[in-house]
């Protein structure tokens, strides 16, 4: 195990610059001082390239090509590659030093200015992720620090999380209030966003396959209450797609997570067919989403693709669209349109400018804002997994000299580049 406190040393970002939170009723959390605690980033969870070897001076030009071979359903991915070793030549130390630091400052970061986590004053055995620019705790983001911290393997903190968002956030129904007052374990919506009980069940899940059920929290039946909660409340059935919030006729592209699907089909017996159903629907949906020009995805959408009226730009929830399609493209490569798509984007945003594009676009390209954070600079860097060496080479060297996030907008920036960063550095690990 690697101390994530002896490996600190990433910049900072400037806090100032307005990075969006997802929008709609699922918005995310952050911040805190602290447990007093260190985290530790696990090696197991390391991926195939990330061993204790020296990334060899040619990477880039031996770096693997674009695998078009379906991973079998329930089975382990072939590989789960480090781009930062494999196309900028990244010595695994270098990219392990890299996670753990990003980690470090996002949970136990020093001043006022860096962490997210924090733990309930009234009951140190509960943690919360805030988001400093709304001050509240959101499902999104209590969800995201669960799977950064099990993929990282730090444990006591996902338990604490865990703890805080059984007792004050979920609902007789199995779903999460989307949004709770600070520091406390009551509620200022008890409406639930989809997005944040797909990634609570997706984080209990890899904590049952990592951990195991023997300790003080079953992981694997947690998980199973939520899906079934999700599969009642958060999807329609024909098609079968995640709503943008229940009772609505409608989706949001970024709460589209095919990869998750996959995984929920094999470990969710009772709800299989929904699960595959929903994964299939997902590879010929995205391909109706994006502009075919752009690339751009809109922040709502029809359960067609098509754009909701309401809903139909590109904005701070559409940054999560490429991270959620090139995961699944990366460890499942079912589909060939993937490529094409990383290749329409990575060409958009490069005629964007790769250090000035916006945040905020109409689908056709048009800029509305003149910012973006650390999280679409990690979200815009996925597109490499479908990209060759020398078009994949500047996303992940936005990604790679990106700084870690400060400042009041590091909550959403601070997860969504975490996130990202998981699967490029080959960190992700689904435990099999």
């Amino acid at each position: 195990m690697i101390s994530v406190s002896a490996l600190l040393g990433c910049g900072s970002s400037d806090g100032n610059a307005p990075a969006g939170s997802a929008g709609g009723a699922g918005n995310g959390a952050g911040g805190s001082a602290g447990s007093g605690t260190t985290a530790t980033a696990g090696t197991e969870s390391t991926a195939a390239g990330s061993g204790g070897t020296a990334a060899p001076a040619d990477c880039a030009a031996a770096a693997s090509p674009i695998n078009t071979t379906a991973r079998a359903e329930c089975a382990a991915p072939a590989a789960y590659r480090n781009l930062f070793s494999e196309v900028l030549c990244k010595s695994p130390a270098e990219v392990q030093s890299k996670m753990a630091g990003v980690v470090q400052q996002l949970f136990h970061g020093s001043g006022e200015d860096q962490p997210i986590y924090f733990e309930l004053s009234a009951n140190s055995s509960q943690a919360y992720i805030e988001d400093i620019a709304s001050g509240d705790v959101r499902s999104e983001g209590q969800s995201y620090g669960m799977f950064i911290a099990v993929e990282m393997n730090m444990r006591t903190e996902f338990d604490k999380l865990w703890n805080y968002a059984k007792a004050c956030m979920q609902q007789p129904s199995g779903v999460f209030a989307w949004q709770m007052n600070v520091n406390s374990c009551t509620p200022k919506s008890t409406g639930q966003a989809p997005d944040g009980d797909e990634y609570f069940a997706e984080a209990l899940r890899l904590a049952h396959r990592r951990w195991g059920d023997g300790g003080a929290i079953n992981y694997g039946a947690e998980a199973l209450k939520i899906m079934a909660a999700i599969a009642a409340h958060d999807f329609n059935a024909n098609p079968a797609i995640v709503k943008f919030v229940a009772n609505t006729n409608y989706s949001d592209p970024s709460y589209v997570l095919p990869l998750f699907y996959t995984e929920w089909a094999c470990f969710d017996t009772a709800n299989a067919t929904l699960w595959r159903n929903a994964t299939s629907y997902a590879r010929t949906f995205f391909p109706k989403v994006f502009n075919p020009m752009t690339g751009l995805s809109p922040y709502q959408s029809n359960f067609d693709g098509s754009a909701y009226a309401a809903g139909n730009t590109f904005n701070a929830d559409a940054w999560r669209v490429p991270m959620n399609i090139m995961s699944d493209f990366a460890l499942n490569h079912a589909g060939s349109w993937q490529p094409g798509y990383a290749t329409t984007s990575a060409a958009f945003w490069t005629s964007q400018g790769l250090d000035t594009y916006g945040g905020k676009y109409s689908l056709t390209g048009m800029a509305m804002d003149q910012y973006h954070g650390a999280g679409l600079t990690g979200a815009n860097a996925m597109l490499a997994f479908g990209l060759s060496p020398a078009a994949a080479r500047p996303l992940l060297q936005a990604a790679w000299d990106q700084g870690t996030p400060t400042g009041q907008y590091r909550y959403y920036d601070g997860t969504l580049y975490m996130l990202s960063m998981l699967y490029l550095s080959g960190q992700f690990n689904l435990f099999y």
